[in-house]
């Protein structure tokens, strides 16, 4: 079968899935997405336990892709993929499907979109039992193993043939399609922001602007601050249905400085919790 690379999946079912997952959020999402596509969240059209299952194997990739029990990744705001389907085999009811895959969670940090955690290209095989309608629902969904052992489980996994293009991943073919996703979300909760990854955008540490690496390390290390961010800025989070904003702030003196860390309420201002330290040399006291 010839290589099929989906960069229109964003107009296809693969979109309407990642932005059903993103639908929940609190900000009116505008009616148009690109292109003109309406995208109707799951929760305004019938629950997702109902939802038809997809019936094309680049729907029901995207599907298994998305789906967040298979993500070892942190959640973001908005999640994505990018697939290319190397080979599709029909096995009586099942098929199994060989394919160049990659996920990512997109979060509002420091004003950007950022892919906030995900994967690089990764040859996944999926198997699909398809039902008395077509439908198509995943069965087994494998990965290579780590180490050593990455490029012999491909070849004990892999049609022969395939063993190659499996190794060779070529991931500008994927990002595309992730970024599409975050784009469409972006124009669905009427946001503007630029959309990359985290080596995009500029994250500056506290150590780059003064602060020890001993004070930086423990407070790191701080069970409270766990869900700040690590470097200097901001990002934004939903809880709960209330869009907070985490932010490190560094201000540094001659002999140390203060370091502040602040959970503010997006919509409202209202300051939340917040932390403060002041940092002399190597040590640092809470204030």
């Amino acid at each position: 079968m010839k290589k099929r690379t989906i960069l229109s999946l964003f107009l296809t079912a693969g979109l309407t899935l990642a932005l059903t997952a993103c639908g929940t959020q609190p900000v009116e999402p505008t009616a148009e997405v690109k292109d003109e596509t309406v995208v109707q969240p799951a929760e305004e059209t019938r629950p997702a336990e109902e939802a038809a299952a997809p019936t094309t194997e680049d729907e029901a990739v995207a599907g298994a892709l998305l789906d967040p029990a298979g993500s070892g990744y942190s959640t973001g705001e908005c999640s994505a993929e990018g697939h290319t389907i190397l080979r599709a085999v029909p096995e009586g009811d099942t098929v199994v499907v060989y394919a160049q895959c990659s996920t990512g969670n997109y979060g509002f940090v420091n004003g950007n979109f950022e892919e906030v955690s995900g994967s690089g290209a990764i040859p996944c095989r999926l198997t699909f039992a398809r039902d008395s309608d077509g439908g198509l629902t995943l069965t087994e969904f494998w990965e290579p193993e780590d180490g050593s052992r990455y490029a012999e489980s491909i070849k004990e996994n892999y049609p022969a043939d395939l063993v190659t293009q499996a190794m060779n991943a070529d991931y500008s073919e994927l990002l595309p399609q992730k970024e599409a996703y975050a784009r469409a979300y972006l124009e669905k909760i009427g946001r503007e922001a630029e959309v990359g990854e985290f080596a995009d955008f500029d994250h500056s540490l506290p150590t780059d602007r003064g602060m020890s690496v001993e004070v930086s390390n423990a407070l790191l290390g701080l069970e409270e601050l766990s869900c700040y961010p690590f470097f200097l800025g901001e990002e934004e989070r939903i809880e709960d249905g209330v869009r907070w904003v985490y932010r490190n702030a560094w201000e540094p003196s001659d002999d140390g400085g203060t370091a502040t860390y602040t959970k503010m309420n997006y919509d409202t201002g209202e300051i939340a919790e917040q932390f403060v330290y002041r940092v002399t040399g190597d040590t640092f006291e809470k204030v």
